[in-house]
């Protein structure tokens, strides 16, 4: 295993920005933490199986977050400290190459209220034989970006969307990033014609015959009378990698709506029952097709209800009537109200 001197961690425990286009951030800090502190993989020897990377709930995992800097060299939990380097991150990506590499972009470490809270802006190359080459950007060159997609279009990969901290946010607006797998240098790209906005948790894929790459699913970030509100994306969309101009597929148009606590949130022992929420109206209960908590028929128009944290999400996936649209949701909303004996409120967003 090899070894972290005090000396060293001092010296390279925070996250920092490239100075090039890019520049190899050969910090060995941040590669023990990649490695969880093992040493490179021999010839024969699976890399990838050696360091011990999984996607779980999300997360690109390593051996070491942290926590286990934290313990090692006593550091204590709070802010004052900043950040830890960390390689476990929730929406990050990573694309396997045809020969045997992976590149992982970006991501974070937790949420907001963290110590080691942190977005990346980083390339981190995986080699088939344990090998790890760390890329690094100027702010400016290469934001940092979370819940993106990385699609490999040939000798490039092109990163569409992302979340990222929340003042660099530009709703309406989806940046589209290239990098080249020559020496991975990174370059915006400005692109033209009807694209999806500020968009984050998306998939995407490619069609290599068209040149084509198609976006779906996911959250929009947009902007009325100076507030923003996180709301799903149900156009599908089709940006050109020759032309760099995108094309809406679909015109669905479905509706959503959120039930909010008047204060507070939904904390899990409050968390209503999908089910006890649709009492009151007609309907008829279908499998559900994503990560909804419930789907149903209303007058043979598709509903879908997901339970969260901060609010219900009811999404009208069809032509429903005003007025059935509206008795529907009072019943919804006065059921989670009687659930959880506080006052909710509804909003069309």
């Amino acid at each position: 295993m090899t070894e972290i001197s005090r000396e060293l961690f001092d010296q390279q425990r925070r996250p920092r920005f490239g100075n090039a286009n890019p520049e190899r951030m050969r910090l060995a800090f941040w590669e023990w933490m990649i490695r969880g502190g093992e040493a490179p993989a021999t010839d024969g020897e699976s890399g990838l199986e050696k360091l011990g990377f999984r996607m779980r709930e999300g997360k690109l995992k390593s051996a070491y977050g942290p926590y286990r800097a934290r313990d090692q060299f006593n550091i204590p939990m709070n802010a004052e400290e900043g950040p830890i380097w960390t390689f476990d991150r929730m929406g990050a990506t990573r694309s396997q190459l045809p020969d045997g590499r992976v590149v992982c972009v970006g991501g974070e470490h937790e949420d907001s209220y963290d110590p080691d809270f942190h977005i990346y802006n980083d390339v981190v190359v995986l080699g088939p034989y344990g090998q790890v080459e760390i890329y690094g950007y100027p702010k400016e060159m290469f934001p940092p970006t979370d819940f993106h997609t990385a699609t490999v279009a040939n000798d490039r990969i092109v990163v569409i969307g992302g979340l990222g901290y929340s003042n660099e946010r530009r709703p309406g607006h989806t940046p589209v990033y290239v990098i080249d797998l020559s020496h991975f240098g990174i370059s915006e790209i400005t692109t033209s014609g009807e694209m999806p906005g500020w968009i984050s948790e998306h998939e995407s894929s490619y069609d290599p015959l068209e040149g084509v790459i198609t976006v779906k699913g996911g959250q929009l970030v947009q902007e009325r009378n100076r507030k923003r509100r996180i709301h799903g994306n149900f156009e599908d969309y089709a940006l050109d990698t020759r032309s760099w101009a995108w094309r809406r597929l679909t015109s669905r148009n479905w509706r959503e709506f959120s039930i909010r606590q008047e204060k507070g949130m939904f904390v899990l022992e409050q968390r209503p029952e999908p089910e006890s929420l649709l009492i009151g109206f007609e309907h008829a209960i279908v499998l559900c097709e994503g990560k909804e908590d419930v789907r149903f028929l209303v007058a043979g128009t598709t509903v879908s209800l997901t339970i969260g944290i901060v609010e219900i999400k009811v999404v009208v996936q069809g032509t429903l009537s005003d007025a059935r649209s509206a008795r529907m949701l009072e019943e919804i909303r006065a059921n989670a109200e009687a659930a959880i004996q506080r006052p909710c409120t509804l909003l069309q967003d």
